[in-house]
């Protein structure tokens, strides 16, 4: 008698135990139905095999089934796309519904990175003054070697465009044309059968070719760079005081000069 009971608990415990994995498959196939319209979210994999362990506990199924799935990358091509290199926050900002992108001068790697941020900041200025839109455009500028050098960067690691720049100039530094220093300034002479406007025109751009030259060290050098002549006496009788001041003086002697030559 007890042991026809005992294989009655027996075959109960077992009825209980099949319903409750008969609901498992269920709403796995369920949650496989749901998840087939969203391929590229979560993929689920093996159904949840038939069990008989009567003692067989439902968390303990439950935490296998959650086991079994596993967050998928891949896109619509079968590849793996790779995240962006800007913060979350700029790729938020969305973009215009007027926006037309600008064309922009391509920077490939070897020419002067600081020169090409300065261009691309006067070019995207005078569509947009929001920061994140000037961020996402910005790859739009690169091409060769700096286009290269931008997707591998880490991802969300622009979250600030100064500190991107910076970057972007370390990186390309080696492209920088070489600068004169004040010793070149200190060199030069306005030579005896040179105008005073070919002198002027070589001066102002061996000026333009120093940096951090202050404008009181140009006009000093000025005066001693000058051949004898009237304006070279006009600037020691009285100096000039500004840039602007200088030029104009130039001026005026170089057109006294080409009228006298005429």
């Amino acid at each position: 008698m007890l042991k026809k009971k005992s294989e009655e608990e027996i075959r109960g415990v077992k009825r209980r135990s099949e319903e409750e994995m008969e609901t498992l498959r269920k709403e796995n196939a369920r949650m496989k139905q749901k998840l087939a319209e969203k391929p590229d979210i979560l993929e689920v994999v093996d159904d949840i095999p038939p069990g008989d362990n009567a003692n067989t506990n439902i968390h303990e199924v439950g935490s296998s089934y959650q086991e079994n799935i596993r967050p998928t990358s891949t896109n619509a091509l079968g590849t793996t796309p790779r995240r962006s290199p800007f913060a979350e926050t700029i790729l938020e900002v969305p973009l215009p519904g007027t926006w037309n992108n600008p064309t922009l001068d391509k920077y490939d790697g070897t020419t002067d990175p600081y020169e090409q941020v300065n261009v691309y900041l006067t070019q995207i200025g005078l569509h947009t003054t929001e920061d994140a839109l000037r961020f996402r455009i910005f790859p739009t500028s690169l091409k060769g070697a700096a286009l290269s050098w931008f997707t591998r960067l880490p991802a969300q690691s622009i979250d600030c465009f100064d500190t991107h720049a910076t970057k972007f100039g370390a990186q390309f530094t080696t492209s920088r044309p070489h600068h004169l220093t004040l010793i070149a300034l200190v060199n030069i002479r306005q030579e005896k059968s040179e105008s005073l406007r070919a002198f002027m025109d070589r001066f102002s751009k061996m000026v333009l070719d120093i940096r951090n030259l202050s404008p009181e060290v140009v006009m000093n050098h000025m005066v001693t760079a000058l051949k004898s002549g009237l304006f070279s006496d006009s600037l020691c009788m009285q100096p000039t005081t500004t840039l602007d001041e200088l030029r104009q003086r130039a001026t005026k002697y170089m057109q006294l000069e080409e009228l006298k030559e005429f």
